[in-house]
């Protein structure tokens, strides 16, 4: 089974992170030596040969913090503007179609060749269930939202609750990323 980090880092439907821990820490010393070593060349101007090299040094670890901030802020930017033009599909998808229901795939437990054992939530009724997933024509993620047509056989008013429903791949019109 692949981590957790892993599946984030692949999966397009989870919001990239903006921070890490690891990179706020060398944010923060780079600056805190970077500072130092601004103030020594003040204190001993026009100063030494070594804290030249070490302000060089010091300004080129910055600048690669610096990349990796923007390429963080670049992804995310990339990323809300994917997520946005999956919302606007899947909502004038809803509008042309009568019938809809919007799920959310929490997690995976078993994929096989025809398709993939869930966990589901059905999104207006907040109701988690397992689900059989049949495989489509796009990639489904956990942490997603599905707009499908619901299979009337399955659900009917006043009828129980199917313990386990099974979607076909016909009746997913659409996915998004989970609003946050």
């Amino acid at each position: 089974m692949k981590s957790e980090e892993a599946v984030m880092d692949n999966n397009p439907m989870i919001k990239p992170q903006l921070s890490g821990g690891l990179l706020v820490a060398v944010t923060v010393i780079i600056s805190m030596v970077l500072l130092y070593v601004v103030a020594v060349i003040l204190m001993t101007w026009p100063g030494f040969q070594s804290v030249w090299i070490a302000f060089g040094v010091a300004l080129l670890a910055a600048g690669l913090v610096f990349w990796c901030w923007a390429r963080r802020v670049q992804g995310r930017r990339q990323w809300q503007q994917f997520a946005n033009r999956q919302w606007e599909y899947l909502t004038r998808i809803k509008g042309e179609h009568e019938a809809t229901a919007e799920i959310t795939v929490l997690s995976f437990e078993e994929i096989q060749p025809t398709g993939s054992w869930a966990t589901i939530r059905w999104n207006k009724f907040g109701y988690v269930q397992p689900g059989w997933i049949e495989n489509g024509t796009f990639a489904i993620w956990p942490e997603s939202v599905l707009l499908i047509r619901p299979d009337p056989t399955q659900i009917q008013v006043g009828a129980p609750w199917p313990p386990t429903y099974y979607l076909r791949s016909h009746a997913c019109l659409a996915i998004a990323p989970i609003r946050v």
